[in-house]
């Protein structure tokens, strides 16, 4: 067996996020976005989703999802997997 050896994977990223994105002023959607509620989550999960409403990555859902706890589908909020009941 040979000794474990640190390698890198790849190379850096050829576009880094370096600057946030000028969202459209006039967008419906974009205003439905950042006006979502992002509350019953953990620090590090509530943290990625501020991340991404602010480069531009957050997709709202189009179907509610299922909760986790009680298999029912209705987790309305994107990246959540909790429903509101629970």
């Amino acid at each position: 067996p040979q000794p474990a050896t640190k390698r890198k994977k790849g190379r850096a990223p050829a576009h880094q996020n370096a600057f946030a994105f000028k969202h459209n002023p006039k967008s419906k959607k974009t205003d439905a976005i950042l006006n979502s509620p992002n509350i019953h989550v953990c620090r590090r999960c509530h943290d990625k989703i501020e991340w991404r409403k602010k480069y531009r990555k957050y997709k709202p859902r189009t179907q509610p999802g299922k909760c986790n706890l009680c298999l029912q589908r209705n987790v309305k909020a994107a990246y959540h997997t909790i429903c509101t009941d629970c």
